[in-house]
């Protein structure tokens, strides 16, 4: 049975350092779970997700710094897992979430939430890893053309019709559930002066993080993890074999490699995405 969930989740701050963190809020009953996403978009994606959920789980879903409604450091070492994971640990610290926490983390979000639990052993109890970019260090040097798109990339568009017309014809959204890619039109954007929208995460940030996200490794001490782990992959995503890996290494770790699934399935897939995250935290 999926609970609908018909209240629009409630953005609240949170001081982190010396930046504020924007955290969406969906109603729900304790124990919550913290939802972390992917880069280059924002907390609202989860939405689909969160709407085909079969538990009635309080949700807190913070924007990423630099992305949605969150601050946006200018300094490119702002953007290492070591930045992500602070801001993590911060956001469970300020919640009051006892240790052993749950959490969901979709590609560097799940990365984040990796480095949470290897800083802090016993932060979280258990989590749900889908397509954490976490790999050897020879993996990232072959990120760096993403770095260079996000540079390139157009970020001003005359209104979100027309972003969303020009975005979703395109990879990777072109194969993106409908609701997906209308949650990142309608929350990952910023309304401007002049009438037009533009981009809530900068391609320069976005870029720093495909250029630094590599330089703490998290593949060599994934044996330290106390956490248990859903590891999620999709068999076409670029990182299938190194989920693979990753599932070998965690000591208390299951894998599911859902069929026709690329990288970005949560917003691919938001039904398969809800009942594996339903199933893992009944």
């Amino acid at each position: 049975m999926i609970y609908p969930r018909t209240i629009a989740p409630e953005m609240r701050r949170i001081p982190v350092a010396d930046i504020s963190i924007a955290l969406w809020e969906y109603p729900g009953d304790a124990p919550p779970i913290l939802f972390f996403h992917c880069t280059g978009v924002c907390a609202r994606i989860w939405d689909p997700v969160v709407s085909r959920l079969s538990i009635k789980n309080r949700i807190h879903a913070p924007d990423a710094r630099g992305h949605g409604d969150s601050d946006k450091p200018r300094v490119a070492a702002a953007y290492t897992w070591r930045g992500f994971g602070g801001d993590v640990l911060a956001v469970a610290d300020a919640l009051q979430l006892p240790e052993g926490a749950w959490a969901v983390g979709h590609s560097g979000g799940a990365s984040a939430i990796v480095y949470a639990e290897l800083t802090r052993p016993g932060r979280f109890a258990r989590v749900a890893l889908i397509d954490a970019i976490i790999a050897p260090p020879e993996f990232f040097p072959t990120a760096m053309p993403l770095a260079e798109r996000s540079r390139r990339r157009r970020h001003v568009f005359d209104s979100r019709n027309a972003a969303r017309q020009r975005l979703g014809n395109k990879p990777p959204m072109e194969t993106w559930h409908p609701e997906a890619l209308d949650a990142y039109i309608a929350h990952g954007f910023a309304d401007r002066d002049d009438g037009r929208v533009e981009l809530k995460c900068p391609g320069e940030l976005e870029a720093y993080v495909y250029e630094y996200g590599g330089v703490i490794n998290l593949y060599d001490r994934l044996g330290e993890m106390r956490a248990e782990a859903l590891v999620i992959t999709g068999e076409n995503s670029y990182m299938v074999e190194h989920a693979h890996r990753q599932h070998s290494h965690l000591p208390r770790a299951e894998l599911v490699t859902l069929p026709d699934a690329g990288h970005f399935i949560p917003q691919e897939k938001p039904a398969e995405t809800a009942a594996l995250i339903s199933d893992w935290f009944k």
